[in-house]
């Protein structure tokens, strides 16, 4: 596959063959089948490696697993509303709330005839030795990740639009274009998705962490965090963590692969993205004033690099989603 695969699917078989080729097996129940108008814009970067794309089924359907899934499939609606219900939770879903399926859990998600979704699936052998590599042991229980992902979350926003920023640049470019780097791509996702996502084994992960990171790196880090809006120098984090400059340059590139410099700019570009989505509507170049931002020209492009949109189309959904 050079580039996204474009098609349509009418046969509720069709389109069943090709979502257990995607996630894994599972039923596909449509009441109205001659309705049913499957479209997807999908792209698979290897084999067994992350897919990613658009689907759409055109009529209300529902989709039974029976914990026969390979993958964990996540999905994010750009229109319309799906809803899981997992045993006695019932979660419904939309430009608000994306949802986890997890491959072990037998659940039921309808999906709303309307609803088109931004849809990825992770084999869950590569969250697996991800999570390995990064807590240093062997995960004997399987991942289970919190079901709901709440967009208002700076860092789940932002992972969405990384998503997003991925399928429009395959669409431009072809996955030729990835070949090189799509393990990268691929291992960026799943790590971010295992820091900003809940699931059984974040507290491991989070004191694996904490445990791992130098004293003086957590002074350093607990600084730029209390002290952000301020006009903090590098000096200023070498004498609270008291330690050297090459030093503490040396820390956050080992494990953060950021200047501390770098590492206070993002820590702003979050904060201000959380303001606009709490303050919403709000003049943007007084709230990036406020959090320590002197260029404004210099601010817009960074943000644009970061969250993959500019801070008015930002402020633009926030305002629409209210």
């Amino acid at each position: 596959m050079h580039q996204l695969s474009v098609s349509n699917q009418y046969a509720v078989s069709d389109a069943q063959n090709w979502m257990n080729h995607i996630c894994g097996s599972h039923e596909l129940i449509v009441k109205k089948t001659q309705n049913l108008n499957f479209q997807h814009e999908y792209a698979r970067l290897a084999k067994d490696s992350v897919s990613l794309g658009y689907i759409q089924y055109g009529t209300d359907v529902s989709i039974v697993n029976e914990k026969k899934l390979h993958c964990y499939s996540l999905s994010l609606p750009v229109s319309g509303e799906q809803q899981l219900i997992a045993g006695s939770q019932s979660i419904v879903s939309n430009q608000k709330v994306a949802l986890v399926v997890n491959p072990q859990e037998e659940l039921q998600l309808n999906i709303a005839g309307d609803c088109r979704k931004l849809h990825l699936a992770i084999p869950k052998e590569k969250v697996k030795q991800t999570l390995q590599l990064l807590t240093g042991q062997y995960i004997e229980q399987e991942i289970v990740f919190d079901s709901q992902m709440q967009i208002e979350s700076t860092e789940i926003a932002q992972w969405w639009q990384q998503v997003n920023f991925f399928i429009r640049d395959i669409h431009q470019m072809g996955i030729a274009h990835f070949q090189y780097f799509h393990q990268e791509m691929e291992s960026l996702l799943i790590k971010k998705l295992l820091f900003i996502q809940k699931h059984n084994y974040s507290d491991q992960l989070n004191t694996h962490l904490g445990q791992q990171l130098p004293k003086e790196l957590q002074q350093a880090v607990q600084f730029i965090q209390h002290n952000s809006k301020l006009p903090i120098s590098l000096q200023d984090i070498c004498d609270f963590s008291c330690s050297s400059a090459t030093k503490i340059n040396t820390l956050f590139k080992r494990y953060f692969q950021l200047s501390p410099m770098q590492y206070l700019k993002h820590t702003r570009l979050k904060n201000v993205y959380q303001t606009i989505q709490l303050m919403a509507p709000c003049n943007i170049a007084e709230v990036a004033l406020e959090h320590g931002f002197n260029h404004l020209g210099h601010f817009a492009k960074d943000y644009k690099l970061f969250f993959y949109e500019s801070p008015r189309d930002t402020l633009k959904k926030r305002l629409e989603a209210v």
